[in-house]
């Protein structure tokens, strides 16, 4: 009498289970988003004015608590799936967005006189963050040496130390919070290690932050373009100003975010891909394309003219940094770089070195040949299914990255 019960459970036992649902990215992680789209405009328009190499550094270390904020968020909203998209979840999202909404409003200050409104902005929103990791499923609210602790009760710190500080003492503690932040998570890599992370959300996530900043090159492009008079020279460098954007994309979501997903879901070491690959080579892809938004816009400014300011030799050197970006995560996913990214990002350095020789339109050009070449040749490489060409790094190197 029991046998068709058997055949039942037998035949729910043999069949196949589906997969979970991928998390998708939710519209209120898109809303959050716009707030680091500001973000963005701002550094690249405090950089479009920066003197020398000095100041400009000094921005990047305001964009460093930026990157990190929202990069903290990203892995939290990874982490609590569909609470992300409920009630509480969005109001912990949106407070988050009002920190990094004031850090940007402060950017212009940020060493002046809105010191204390920067520092002020990235303590709560840090100290939002870590409150968030301990109250999700799998947090506590003990306090471990852990990324989000050690950013909340250290770098934090000092950041508000140092906006009471003046000059030289500032830079020192907001640059000493900057690398606290950056070294965090390769020190402490095995807060990630218990972590089920969302291979499909993540580098979607992360994707739409390039095109955040993509989406700047394309401001300043078209915002440049509208209020000057156009002219021949003008209009040749708008053309070759939106075919370098064109490439940029196509150099990243072409090939670089399919590898980088592809690493994700088969290494057994995800948080070493999440810290090496997503963490710090998107870091290094933002802010290349930061530099190269100012670049662009001085190309539409000055197109026949030598560069003689910071701004304005900004083009070569950041398509350079982006793809270096390339080498360094592929050689942290599959511990080789390709051939062809080095010898671009190579010869990308070498025009940066002549750049200041040059008029703006022919850097440009120069660039962008680099930038075709390198695209056609990885499709003929892709197409004919020959094998990539790999710069492999030394036995010791290699070794300690497989660990």
């Amino acid at each position: 009498m029991d046998q068709p019960a058997l055949d039942g459970a037998d035949s729910v036992a043999d069949a196949p289970i589906e997969p979970p649902p991928e998390q998708r990215v939710a519209w209120a992680e898109l809303f959050f988003d716009l707030i680091w789209v500001f973000a963005v405009t701002q550094i690249a328009t405090a950089l479009a004015g920066a003197h020398d190499i000095g100041e400009a550094a000094r921005l990047l270390l305001l964009f460093m608590p930026l990157w990190w904020g929202w990069v903290g968020t990203t892995l939290l909203a990874n982490r609590a799936g569909a609470l992300v998209d409920q009630a509480l979840g969005r109001v912990a999202l949106f407070s988050v967005a009002g920190c990094g909404l004031l850090m940007s409003v402060a950017v212009g200050g940020a060493f002046d006189d809105r010191a204390l409104v920067f520092a002020a902005g990235y303590v709560v929103l840090r100290l939002l963050l870590w409150v968030i990791s301990c109250r999700l499923p799998g947090g506590s609210a003990r306090l471990r040496l852990e990324p989000f602790a050690v950013a909340a009760f250290v770098a934090a710190p000092l950041f508000l130390l140092g906006a009471f500080l003046e000059g030289p003492g500032r830079i020192a503690a907001w640059t000493a919070a900057a690398l606290i932040e950056l070294i965090a998570p390769r020190v402490l890599p095995a807060s990630l290690n218990h972590v089920r992370i969302e291979t499909a959300h993540l580098p979607e996530r992360f994707g739409l932050f390039l095109i955040i900043a993509l989406g700047e090159t394309v401001v300043a492009v078209g915002g440049q373009a509208a209020g000057i008079d156009l002219d021949g020279p003008t209009y040749a460098a708008f053309a070759l100003a939106f075919l370098i954007i064109v490439l940029l994309w196509w150099t990243y979501f072409h090939y670089g975010a399919p590898a980088a997903r592809h690493s994700l879901e088969h290494s057994p070491e995800q948080a070493r891909i999440v810290t090496d690959v997503f963490s710090y080579a998107h870091l290094i892809y933002v802010t290349a394309i930061i530099a190269i938004a100012v670049g662009l816009k001085k190309l539409l400014a000055y197109p026949l003219s030598v560069p003689h300011s910071l701004p304005e030799l900004l083009l070569a050197p950041g398509v350079a940094l982006y793809l270096f970006g390339f080498c360094y995560a592929r050689w942290r996913m599959f511990g080789a770089a390709t051939v062809q990214r080095a010898a671009a990002a190579a010869a990308c350095c070498a025009i940066a070195v002549a750049a200041p020789l040059l008029p703006a339109l022919a850097t440009a050009m120069l660039v962008l040949a680099v930038l075709l070449a390198l695209n056609g040749y990885e499709a003929w490489i892709v197409t004919t299914h020959r094998p990539l060409p790999l710069l492999r790094l030394p036995r010791i190197v290699r070794r300690e990255t497989q660990r």
